[in-house]
């Protein structure tokens, strides 16, 4: 009985009628179901090819297709002196130094290859396998992250692009221009890039620079296990510095092994080479060149430069500036190496300079030029260490009053160009009032009538006052200003300005220099010139040095100067302190009312210097003579001529 009610049961549940019932169900679901998963897929096409052709018009991708995101990247620049030696290395908020794929050593691309897209020469953009096993280790929360999903082209595009956005449409936007790239560029092209782009920590951006910072040697001449450490820096570079901790560190090395195990499994290296690496004790050690301090005369030179690629350019000194430090140019100074060493030299002597007893620490700046070119050959802007770049530089920054190193530029010069005195002519030395103001010597007497050579050698003030008081004060004026002093002011065209040296607002050692130069280069002005030329860094022109001359005095004039200022050193106030044996030396002494500011100017054959020294917050030197100045000017005057 019980097995008859399930013989009718069973023969009910499989009825023909029940059976075709459950087939038309089941083919509307099927049906149902393949209509949603064609609707999606068409949906999904539809939604891909939107994102296609909208990253096609996109203005990322078409500078990134057009290489402009790839010629716009930062590049760092070089200073080299007029012997071609590099004395400055100039980088913006990238330091990055280029290199062409032919010169990466093979295991560093082995090593880059293996751990960061092992399939690079197979695929066309995007690792399809890799990608894959990245999203099935993601959606199953699997936490190994050896070895990403996005190939090395992909990762290429996000650094260029700088689209880090969080989205399955980003994801779309990196595959598709990875595809692209791959249609335009070599894969050799996309590894130099890749190369020369990716960010390996203490802010080194690309191999070689990285090399630098973490081997102190260029990236051609790494070992098998320094290319696997900048292969191993590149996943996490901040994580992994070895300057940062010893923890950093150990995570760096352990990711290395990582780097040699991957090689060694795709067959990169031989067990041997495997095993000498692993066993290779690698040394840290950044270059010198990095962080650096600028001298000076690097600060000068980038400033001049700067100033002028503005000017040619017409783009504001900041943009050019900026460019300097980003676009990898090569800068050709005028530095000579031998003469701003003896500059550095004399400037380290501590006896010179030290901190007085009120905590004051008397500085200093110098200034040298060949007068035949204007080129600046040396140059020091301050005495003690130098704190930064781009500190004040005294030697181009810094307004000061000349005193009597006035006296040829603004007086004696202009008059023997009118032709109203020679050297021998006579003039007084004696008391004058002047609506009121009374002019006196520093050394409180008055000699009489002297000749003007005598004027000169011995610093006499009043002489010199009615020099000026005698002549046309506009002639003078502009005299001075065309043979260098720039800083002049329309109300320094006064008697007491252009005779005495006390200007409204002051000049510059480099305008004194330029001055005095153009004294010794027989009345030719010659611009100070801090570089001869600038190329970019494929070579181009980018500026070139203006050597045009201007003649500003006669010859006759400029020799009249010259003997004058040679006395000063004969018998004169430089007696006994400048000397430079049996080779022609000349200049001037300059000092201001209460031993505020003190000078000696002058030149030799070959040679112009200005020498300034004094406090940066005008205060009595109160130091025995001869001052500074003059001991600087001897000491480097002599060195670089001997």
């Amino acid at each position: 009985k019980f097995g008859g009610k399930q013989m009718r049961k069973s023969k009910e549940k499989y009825s023909p009628k029940k059976i075709k019932k459950t087939i038309i169900v089941s083919s509307i679901v099927g049906i149902s179901i393949a209509a949603i998963l064609i609707s999606c897929l068409v949906y999904a096409y539809v939604y891909v090819k939107n994102i296609c052709k909208d990253i096609l018009k996109d203005k990322s991708t078409q500078e990134l297709l057009n290489g402009n995101l790839i010629n716009n990247m930062q590049i760092s620049s070089y200073i080299y002196d007029k012997d071609g030696n590099q004395i400055g290395y100039l980088y913006g908020t990238e330091n990055r130094v280029e290199i062409e794929y032919k010169d990466l050593p093979k295991n560093l691309v082995n090593a880059i290859i293996s751990i960061e897209d092992e399939r690079f020469f197979e695929h066309h953009g995007v690792d399809i396998k890799r990608t894959s096993a990245a999203v099935l280790n993601y959606l199953s929360n699997k936490k190994d992250s050896s070895f990403g999903g996005s190939s090395i082209t992909q990762q290429l595009v996000k650094n260029l692009t700088d689209d880090d956005e969080t989205s399955v449409t980003r994801k779309i936007r990196e595959w598709y221009r990875a595809f692209l790239l791959e249609t335009k560029y070599s894969k050799e092209d996309i590894l130099k890039i890749y190369t020369n782009t990716i960010y390996l920590g203490e802010n080194a951006y690309g191999v070689q620079v990285a090399s630098k910072v973490y081997f102190d040697k260029p990236v051609t001449d790494l070992n098998l296990a320094e290319s696997a450490i900048l292969a191993a820096a590149i996943q996490s570079p901040e994580a992994t510095n070895p300057y940062t901790s010893e923890k950093s560190k150990e995570r760096l090395l352990n990711r290395q092994k990582v780097v040699l195990n991957k090689m060694l499994e795709l067959g990169k290296i031989t067990t041997e080479e495997y095993n000498e690496a692993l066993n290779t004790q690698v040394t840290f050690k950044k270059s010198s060149d990095i962080n650096q301090t600028q001298t000076y005369f690097v600060d000068a030179a980038i400033e001049d430069v700067a100033k002028n690629i503005a000017k040619k350019q017409n783009i504001t000194f900041e943009q050019a500036k900026k460019d300097i430090y980003t676009k990898g140019y090569k800068i050709y100074s005028t530095l000579d190496p031998s003469i701003q060493q003896v500059i550095d030299n004399t400037y380290s002597n501590t006896s010179i300079f030290y901190t007085d007893s009120n905590g004051g620490f008397m500085q200093s700046a110098m200034v040298v030029l060949d007068h035949k070119n204007g080129n600046v050959l040396g140059l020091i802007g301050g005495a003690g260490k130098k704190e930064g770049n781009f500190v004040l530089n005294r030697a181009t920054q810094s307004y000061r009053q000349p005193g009597s190193c006035m006296k040829p530029l603004g007086a004696y010069g202009p008059a023997f160009e009118l032709g109203t005195l020679t050297p021998d002519s006579y003039v007084e030395d004696l008391p004058l009032n002047i609506n009121g103001w009374t002019p006196k010597n520093y050394y409180n007497y008055f000699n009489g009538y002297v000749t003007v050579r005598q004027a000169i050698a011995k610093s006499m003030n009043l002489p010199a006052v009615r020099t000026v008081q005698s002549m046309d004060l506009n002639f003078a004026y502009n005299f001075a200003k065309e043979l260098g002093l720039k800083s002049l002011l329309p109300t320094d065209k006064a008697i007491a300005p252009l005779s005495l040296g006390g200007l409204t607002k002051g000049v510059k050692p480099i305008e004194m220099a330029n001055a005095y130069a153009t004294i010794a280069n027989n009345g030719i002005y010659n611009e100070p010139k801090f570089y001869t030329r600038v190329v970019d860094k494929d070579g181009n022109l980018i500026l070139e040095a203006d050597y045009t001359t201007k003649k500003v005095m006669n010859e006759n004039t400029a020799n009249m100067l010259k003997s004058c200022l040679q006395d000063v050193v004969k018998y004169g106030t430089a007696y006994g302190y400048v000397n430079l044996g049996n080779n022609f030396v000349a200049g001037k002494t300059g000092n201001t009312d209460g031993d505020v500011d003190q000078w000696f100017c002058g030149f030799s054959d070959n040679y112009t210097i200005a020498c300034w020294n004094g406090y940066d917050e005008p205060k009595a030197i109160n130091r025995p003579y001869p001052y500074a100045s003059v001991s600087l000017f001897n000491t480097v005057i002599n060195g670089i001529t001997h």
